[in-house]
């Protein structure tokens, strides 16, 4: 679980769908945007019910997590959606993919 204070409200998640940065990749796309009333970096991930069934959704979301957990003290004053569209319960393969989404948004950012 991430800690209270970078997990994303549902409240922002439409607002950041419309107004932020998206970059895609083969199993999900990542979605930023700069908040500067933020200090701490906030992520949120959504996996629909289009994904296999509710284990491997969960497990996806673990992933995520922890990998956005990793790039925590990478940035700052950022919101990050990523919306995962194909399954992957692969480790290496999910890692890789994260970390090119997560690089080419800090960069362009």
């Amino acid at each position: 679980m991430l800690p209270k204070k970078n997990r994303l409200k549902d409240k922002y998640f439409k607002e950041l769908y419309q107004r932020g940065r998206k970059f895609r990749g083969e199993y999900g796309m990542l979605i930023t945007q700069k908040s500067p009333e933020i200090e701490e970096p906030q992520f949120a991930f959504v996996v629909s019910k289009k994904i296999g069934n509710a284990v491997q959704r969960h497990r996806m979301v673990r992933i995520l997590r922890e990998l956005a957990r990793e790039k925590i003290p990478e940035v700052r004053s950022s919101s990050f959606l990523y919306v995962a569209y194909i399954y992957c319960n692969e480790y290496e393969k999910l890692e890789k993919d994260f970390n090119k989404q997560f690089t080419d948004a800090i960069r362009s950012s």
